[in-house]
């Protein structure tokens, strides 16, 4: 996984490390954060090959609403998704912030998210996170739970739930 320092600059939505859970030992997910509206949302970094500023995204005729487009990755091309639309948020511009985030699927797949903002990496002890049931007419199928960890809420992304049907 590729992330530059640059895209990890806002010091406003980087977490303390000086609280209590700083010091935990056991077991953590490495997560990458991200941002959505006002909330801190996380993927494991498995499951995350890069993060890239957005360029160019070529409309394709025909897609669902909550598709972006294509982008080319080093003669690869990716189906990008808008993030928001996939969890039923109100459209917002690009702006310099704003990210793709290339998740791998598989050996074979990869899919790209837009984001408002990606904040950093962080190891989150596994015991912060609660399940969050998981219902199939909603979005909450696609999250795999949600943690408290030094004083945020952070919701934690099924992207194989998320992405499981995609061709």
């Amino acid at each position: 996984m590729r992330l530059s320092s640059e895209n990890l600059v806002d010091s406003k939505f980087v977490l303390n490390d000086s609280d209590e859970e700083g010091a935990y030992l056991g077991p953590s997910a490495r997560c990458v954060l991200f941002t959505l509206e006002n909330e801190i949302y996380g993927i494991h970094v498995k499951k995350i090959r890069e993060v890239l500023r957005v360029g160019t995204i070529r409309k394709v005729p025909g897609t669902p609403r909550n598709v972006l487009g294509v982008i080319n990755v080093r003669g690869v091309i990716v189906t990008v998704l808008d993030t928001r639309a996939v969890y039923g948020m109100a459209a917002k511009s690009i702006n310099d912030v704003s990210r793709i985030i290339i998740v791998e699927l598989d050996d074979e797949r990869t899919v790209g998210m837009l984001v408002d903002f990606v904040m950093e990496v962080k190891d989150i002890p596994e015991k912060q996170f609660e399940p969050l049931s998981s219902t199939k007419e909603n979005a909450s199928r696609y999250i795999q739970g949600i943690a408290h960890f030094q004083k945020n809420v952070i919701i934690l992304i099924d992207v194989d739930n998320m992405f499981g049907d995609l061709d």
